[in-house]
């Protein structure tokens, strides 16, 4: 049936398609947002240690994800990784924490020793939001076939997730930074796995692969 108001069902038309996509999240935001170049050759800083990231507060296992994700891509970028036991286990002799071990720098030092990492790879949630999907009771104006009446319709509330991570590399035996890359990605809830795969795909774009 041909449509009498052409600008009113193209209008109908986009909104109905921006909403499968963003039910299907493929609709989504990422960028970086601040990088601080390598200053190390990472062929001799091998192998690396990758340090559990702390939960954001509020939501238990938020940094799960991003975790096994550092790992993975710096394992396809070639790069040799201590064994996340051995990280682990060494932590927890120790009694420290990622957060305590930063700030302590001989406890940093003789962490690195044990693990035997030449560089530290460290994650830090600086934001994360996070709303689920839902359904309300929302009135709407419908044409009966004879005048307009207000009804109450199910509405589908699409959930949204927002986030921004920073990815340090450390020299523990200097105690200082060689590289740095920090970034934001937003889109929908149901896809916010996806998402922080991607967030960490994105901040080790640019790290040679050896």
């Amino acid at each position: 049936m041909r449509c009498r108001f052409g600008k009113t069902c193209l209008f109908i038309f986009s909104l109905a398609l921006i909403i499968v996509l963003l039910s299907a999240g493929c609709i989504y935001r990422l960028k970086l947002d601040r990088s601080y170049p390598l200053k190390v050759n990472l062929k001799d800083f091998q192998p690396l240690a990758v340090l559990p990231i702390r939960d954001a507060a509020g939501y238990p296992e938020s940094g799960v994800t991003l975790y096994l994700s550092a790992q993975h891509f710096l394992a396809q970028k070639g790069h040799t990784l201590v064994n996340p036991s051995e990280v682990a286990r060494t932590m927890a002799e120790l009694n420290l924490t990622p957060e305590n071990l930063l700030s302590d720098p001989p406890a940093l030092a003789n962490a690195s020793k044990l693990m035997k990492a030449r560089l530290l790879v460290v994650g830090t949630i600086l934001e994360y939001r996070f709303q689920k999907s839902y359904v309300s009771s929302q009135d709407f104006q419908v044409w009966d076939g004879a005048v307009y009446q207000y009804r109450t319709l199910p509405t589908y509330h699409q959930g949204t997730c927002q986030m921004r991570l920073r990815l340090r590399m450390l020299d523990p035996e200097k105690g200082s930074l060689v590289w740095l890359a920090e970034g934001s990605t937003s889109g929908p809830s149901s896809s916010a796995e996806v998402l922080k795969e991607k967030l960490v795909e994105r901040l080790l774009e640019n790290l040679p692969s050896l």
